[in-house]
């Protein structure tokens, strides 16, 4: 099911263009990127020599979980950022094959990984893979995305005359021993 490496600058091309395909132009920049091999949370899945998807790791600190979840948290928290599988691979796995392994790498560390799916026309983009993995819905956001969406920071795909997309937040309680 791919084999999954570290991203690297060697990667920065193909997880742009596949961010475009599924969010839009410029909602993932290059800068966006380069901080995240720089600070070494990312991780891509690849085939033979292609990049079929990534996903981005960070940790999500108390003073920041309210603007980021509306919750006020009292502790650290990992966070999956995004997950993002080429068109042409999606419902093959390879979406599950990342977030497996964020999991692995994030319970190292923290007791609970947070995630924010969007939700379109009632479809929630990760619910599958994440009732997988028994994340649980623990919030929502509502029109998340509503003043970038507004003011064209990014091209979304599916924006009609306003922001259509919910952000739902996900929890995933972790057994520490």
């Amino acid at each position: 099911m791919g084999i999954i490496e570290t991203l690297s600058t060697k990667h920065l091309d193909a997880c742009i263009s596949i961010s475009n395909d599924l969010f839009g132009v410029n909602y993932h920049d290059k800068v966006y990127f380069e901080k995240t091999i720089q600070q070494k949370q990312g991780i891509v899945v690849m085939e033979e020599t292609k990049v079929v998807g990534f996903l981005i790791i960070s940790v999500t600190y108390p003073e920041y979980s309210n603007k980021m979840y509306g919750l006020n948290l009292n502790e650290s928290v990992g966070h999956i950022d995004s997950v993002c599988v080429a068109t042409s691979f999606q419902r093959k796995g390879y979406g599950s094959h990342l977030v497996q392994k964020a999991i692995s790498i994030l319970e190292r560390e923290f007791s609970s990984i947070y995630t924010i799916a969007w939700e379109y026309n009632g479809i929630v983009n990760l619910g599958k893979i994440l009732g997988k993995y028994e994340f649980i819905k623990v919030n929502n956001l509502n029109f998340t995305w509503k003043e970038e969406c507004k003011n064209n920071a990014f091209n979304c795909p599916v924006k009609q005359s306003i922001c259509i997309c919910s952000g739902i937040v996900y929890k995933l309680n972790l057994n520490k021993n």
